[in-house]
């Protein structure tokens, strides 16, 4: 049986691979994540997408060219680096808003997700994430 998470698995490796400070090279994201050079370049077009901040950089003609995540973007934990989410008290509050209006119009499927996104929203406004500059949450 296939595994339903290895895309997502892929993907928290390539972040992970783009966190590290010296960055990677197309030919490290395609042995570290076992895909194709194309779907190395749809994976980084997906990720410039969701806003993802990558900058490339080839110090010479030579040398191959060297893909990284902004080091302000990211919180590094002892085996993986995530994404550093942080929302401020007003957008906290507009997104908060936005599902309640979405959860009261909505009688479906996304009823359910969109109330497990409010619930996690909500739980991280609780927890102190909102409004800090550094944050693991």
């Amino acid at each position: 049986m296939a595994n339903p998470f290895a895309n997502s698995v892929k993907f928290l490796k390539a972040i992970n691979l783009l966190a590290s400070p010296q960055g990677t090279t197309i030919k490290g994201l395609m042995e570290g994540l076992g895909i194709s050079r194309r779907s190395v370049f749809r994976l980084l077009y997906a990720l410039d997408e969701l806003g993802f901040p990558i900058s490339d950089d080839q110090p010479s003609p030579r040398d191959e060219k060297r893909y990284r995540l902004m080091e302000s973007y990211v919180v590094q934990l002892p085996n993986i680096a995530i994404p550093v989410i942080n929302y401020s008290e007003p957008e906290t509050e507009l997104l908060l808003s936005m599902l309640d209006f979405c959860i009261d119009i909505h009688k479906s499927e996304a009823l359910i997700l969109l109330n497990g996104i409010r619930h996690k929203v909500k739980a991280m406004t609780r927890a102190g994430c909102v409004g800090k500059k550094k944050n693991v949450c």
